[in-house]
């Protein structure tokens, strides 16, 4: 089925402090808050990435953390309420991490869910 696809990177954490089950328990916070509100389940995927520049000549040790949610196909919420709802884990998720950097990426994807046999 298509459905749209997030992934939002936070620029400038510290590796020393954050790792992805930190990351993951923020944003898991913030969608248990957003579920309990809305009853719209906002889930997420955590990724440690190494951001290579080539501007600067050499690997600068930056890591990035990216979280990834996919919209559930054939979910009754409508797109809006879907967005509005992802917008409301992000900022609290962002608010919680000290406000970083970030970019968001959305796109259409064919997703296939495979029932455990």
């Amino acid at each position: 089925m298509e459905t749209e696809s997030y992934s939002i990177s936070f620029f400038g954490l510290d590796p020393q402090y954050y790792t992805n089950a930190i990351v993951g328990d923020i944003w898991n916070s913030a969608a248990v808050k957003v579920y309990q509100e809305t009853g719209i389940s906002i889930t997420g995927e955590v990724h440690e990435r190494y951001f290579v520049n080539p501007d600067n000549g050499e690997l600068n040790g930056s890591i990035i953390f990216m979280v990834e949610s996919k919209r559930v196909p054939g979910e009754t919420v409508a797109d809006v309420d879907y967005w509005n709802a992802y917008r409301t884990v992000v900022e609290e998720a962002r608010g919680i991490l000290g406000n970083p950097s970030m970019s968001l990426t959305v796109e259409t994807v064919n997703l296939t869910y495979f029932e455990k046999v």
